[in-house]
């Protein structure tokens, strides 16, 4: 074999600094077969990631904006409640409710050893008008089937419990005591996740898929989002913005619970010694997210001060806009394998409630995964074929 290394190739290759030179060895670290890999690394293909190394299962994260500047569960404001019409959704929602509790046993690292979601349990208030009361008289039932925790309350008794709070126009409203609901910070809890995974051997990479055929892998997640229709193009879940205003009043409320009025489609919560406030306008595939600013003094602020007349006197000190990743067919998750394909599942379109489904998704989609049913949430209703079938099973309470 002739030597490559003679004095006279050294000589030759000090004026290029020994850049030019052919590898001589393969890459020293073989490529990882992966049994799983995920496309996205929001908050849902985390929670998956998660779960599935939990199993040991060797998995790949792929995402393509690591700062998740346009990702769904940063700019929400970060809700956790059970208060569903769907029993599945009530039962994701306690799946959640359980497991943000046991965070700092389930998420401790070596490098984190104190990990928390920041949850402020406030609880969670939902008020109803005479056009949403049957539906929700029959959402209670669920809620007492599935043990939500979830107390009802008559219109007219509404500002005995919250006096700040003007009942009118309000039928029936539910509430969960301020120790099993409220908001979290989504980003402390996106990171305590993914330190977790990354510990138990997850992958996270930064990568952008174009197509599912380009992935190589035992089983493909699309966990694609908002972007989901690029992947998987029969899919009907888009890009829907939302508008969340920072606002100001001298009036602050510390004990607020987390409200949402279905009368006007507003939803509020306090935060630092200000609050935020969420418009019900919302707007499909937008290019943009660029807050919809006229929607305070048209939409927002009268709705607010109709409810809470201290509201009255609020400011407006800044605000922000977001993506729900809408399934528009019936705004409930599609989550399961894909009939078209033999390897390939997907979670997406929650719709506003990924960051407080998260943790039961990803575990289902492990059960399903590795044992071929769910075994803890039984979510067979949200599978592919329905929105395939067009076959809708609507979630009414969307804020």
């Amino acid at each position: 074999m002739k030597n490559k290394y003679s004095i006279f190739s050294l000589i030759k290759n000090a004026f290029s600094y020994h850049e030019n030179w052919q590898k001589a060895w393969k890459d020293p670290v073989p490529k990882k077969e992966y049994d799983v890999v995920i496309v996205g690394g929001g908050i849902i293909g985390t929670a998956t990631a998660y779960f599935l190394s939990k199993e040991g299962r060797k998995v790949k994260v792929i995402e393509r904006d690591p700062t998740y500047k346009t990702a769904s569960f940063p700019l929400s404001l970060g809700g956790f409640r059970r208060q569903f019409f769907q029993k599945e959704n009530i039962l994701l929602g306690k799946f959640a409710r359980e497991f943000i509790f046991q965070i700092p046993e389930l998420l401790k690292t070596e490098k984190n050893p104190n990990p928390t979601a920041s949850m402020v349990t406030n609880g969670y208030l939902l008020m109803f008008g005479p056009e949403h009361a049957e539906e929700q008289y029959k959402a209670l039932k669920n809620h007492e089937a599935c043990d939500a925790g979830t107390k009802n309350i008559k219109g007219s008794e509404l500002s005995k419990i919250f006096p700040y709070i003007n009942g009118e126009g309000i039928e029936t409203a539910t509430y969960t005591d301020n120790q099993s609901e409220g908001w979290i910070d989504p980003f402390m809890f996106h990171s305590a996740l993914k330190s977790k995974a990354i510990e138990l051997g997850a992958e996270f990479i930064k990568g952008e898929v174009k197509s599912i055929s380009d992935i190589k892998a035992k089983t493909i997640i699309s966990a694609a989002g908002c972007w989901t229709k690029e992947l998987l193009k029969d899919i009907p879940v888009v890009p829907q913005k939302h508008t969340v205003f920072r606002v100001k009043c001298p009036k602050y409320i510390k004990e607020m619970p987390l409200t949402g009025d279905l009368t006007t489609g507003v939803y509020w919560r306090p935060e630092g010694g200000e609050y935020l406030a969420g418009s019900p306008n919302s707007v499909f595939d937008a290019t943009d997210l660029e807050p919809a600013w006229n929607d305070f003094e048209e939409l927002v602020w009268p709705a607010l001060a109709q409810r809470i007349p201290a509201f009255e006197e609020l400011k407006l000190t800044g605000g922000w806009a977001g993506y729900y990743d809408c399934n528009k067919l019936d705004n409930n998750a599609v989550v399961g394998k894909h009939p078209k394909y033999e390897n390939v599942y997907m979670a997406s379109g929650f719709t506003g409630r990924g960051l407080m489904q998260a943790p039961g998704i990803g575990r289902a989609l492990t059960e399903l995964i590795s044992t071929g049913s769910y075994q803890t949430i039984d979510i067979s209703d949200f599978s592919v074929e329905r929105v395939l079938d067009n076959n809708a099973r609507p979630e009414p309470y969307v804020l």
